[in-house]
């Protein structure tokens, strides 16, 4: 628990970017920052989709096993409705993630 993150879906400075929980994920630190950085996004089928970028770059096993390894997975979210994070801010996330 000390090494994650309540990361907004929609950036706290945006209109919709409320903090509330079905606009947030819980991400580690590494995760937290890269998603971020939009060096990866998350689909709002719940997909994780690494850029491209990062996908070509080469760079030791930081990048490999905690940006590369987790392209395609399907991120874990609660069995309570209510705590899942809002697939139309995903969506909207997601779309910020492919504009960049």
């Amino acid at each position: 628990p000390e090494l994650l993150d309540a990361a907004h879906i929609i950036g706290d400075k945006e209109d919709t970017g409320e903090p509330i929980v079905e606009n947030g994920l819980s991400l580690c630190k590494l995760h937290h920052a890269a998603f971020d950085r939009n060096f990866f996004g998350i689909r709002p089928d719940k997909i994780v989709e690494v850029r491209a970028s990062i996908l070509a770059e080469s760079d030791g096993p930081m990048l490999q096993h905690g940006l590369k390894a987790i392209h395609g997975i399907h991120i874990n979210v609660p069995v309570k409705t209510s705590l899942r994070p809002d697939p139309e801010r995903l969506d909207i996330r997601y779309k910020m993630f492919l504009s960049v």
